[in-house]
């Protein structure tokens, strides 16, 4: 009877086992969690306006000039603009593409008074390839920093006019400081055997003059050079053009004809002051020389005038490409779910490209749906360039206006 009541326990507990069992698997089984998704990517495409004006200095070969032109001036002269920015993102990584190209004109400031006007033609694009990375994200908006590099390609075309007025005003005045130079050192030579001529004998005299004219020649012709360097080089320095070609290889060799003369006019006069000083009535000798010292004067001018009005560049041009490396801040802070403040800054080049350059854009945004939206405000690059004669110092700034659309 007892083995008899232990097999009827036995087998509740078996069976009792076997139904906890069974229960159990269905409640009580661990429960497995399904990772989440990895994070999708994103892309948006945005269609944008710069309507930029320019200011700044530039040049292309020997002509250099100031630019101040406001959109509306450049729009009368705009050929062709487009725009394009393209951004892909995965998790807090992003990639950047920016693309801008502008082919417009504008009128420069005349280099100087050799010149009444300058025309230039710039032909410009700008690509921006860059590696985001967001370091702050709420629903309030989103901070990222950003690197990489923008490509700078710009085609320069200089056209100017000469200014006839100006440059017979040039060369008026850089005749007459010749002159006057001249003629300081010609004292300068004489006043030492002014006393010995006044009391020598007339074959001392005439030594002394023989002597005094080879003297001033000789001085004459190498000071003409020396001042016509300076005068060129202070025109090509405060004029915007560079004059040290001709200047070098051919300007002063001719006026040649004109300095030799100056030379020998300048001679004459300082022995027709020392006879004057020793016979008073020789006094019409040195109005004579004087005269034609006056006569050489304009002489050199209208060499001058000839030299200048065929050997100034009237036109230029140059091409020019360059990479420039950039770091840079953007942001958003989103007033609500439908408007808006965006912003970004870099700044760049660090001699590897550009001496420098930065950049700075601030915009108003409005969603129109979570996938359109668009942005108006400003943006200002920048770019401070030079390679040989080619040199691009110039902000490019204006109204920036997008439409941007997510997928």
């Amino acid at each position: 009877m007892k083995h008899r009541n232990r097999t009827i326990r036995a087998t509740a507990l078996v069976l009792t086992s076997t139904l906890s069992t069974a229960v159990g698997g269905v409640t009580e089984s661990p429960v497995v969690e399904t990772p989440p998704a990895a994070s999708p990517w994103t892309f948006e495409g945005s269609m944008y306006g710069w309507l930029t004006g320019i200011d700044g200095t530039t040049g292309a070969g020997p002509l250099t000039s100031d630019v101040d032109a406001s959109f509306s001036d450049i729009f009368d002269n705009i050929k062709m603009a487009a725009a394009l920015r393209l951004e892909a993102r995965k998790g807090r990584w992003g990639i950047i593409a920016d693309g801008f190209y502008a082919d417009l004109g504008a009128s420069g400031n005349p280099p100087g008074p050799l010149y009444d006007n300058v025309d230039i033609d710039l032909k410009q694009f700008l690509g921006e390839l860059s590696v985001a990375y967001r370091l702050y994200e709420s629903p309030c908006g989103f901070v990222d920093v950003y690197g990489g590099i923008r490509y700078n390609s710009l085609r320069l075309d200089f056209n100017g006019s000469l200014d006839n007025a100006g440059i017979q005003a040039v060369s008026d005045s850089t005749s007459a400081r010749v002159v006057t130079g001249m003629e300081q050192r010609a004292a300068a030579i004489a006043q030492p055997v002014a006393a010995a001529y006044q009391a020598g004998s007339a074959v001392e005299r005439a030594a002394i003059e023989a002597q005094l004219t080879a003297d001033i020649t000789a001085e004459a012709d190498a000071a003409v050079k020396r001042d016509l360097k300076r005068r060129l080089d202070e025109i090509r320095r405060n004029n915007g053009f560079d004059v040290r070609e001709f200047e070098a290889n051919k300007f002063t060799r001719a006026v040649k004809a004109q300095r030799a003369e100056l030379a020998a006019a300048t001679a004459e006069l300082e022995v027709a002051r020392l006879r004057a000083s020793v016979d008073a009535t020789l006094q019409a000798d040195v109005e004579r020389a004087e005269a034609r010292v006056r006569k050489s004067e304009k002489k050199l001018a209208a060499g001058i005038n000839t030299q200048l009005a065929n050997g100034l560049p009237t036109d230029s041009s140059a091409d020019e490409d360059w990479v420039d490396p950039i770091v840079g801040l953007r942001g958003q802070w989103n007033i609500n779910d439908k408007w808006f403040l965006a912003g970004r800054g870099d700044i760049g080049g660090f001699s590897v490209g550009s001496d420098f350059a930065w950049s700075v854009q601030a915009t108003v945004g409005y969603n129109f749906t979570s996938h359109v939206s668009a942005e108006l405000g400003y943006r200002y690059l920048h770019t401070d360039y030079t390679n040989g004669d080619f040199s691009y110092d110039v902000a490019t700034a204006g109204i920036y206006t997008s439409l941007n659309i997510k997928f």
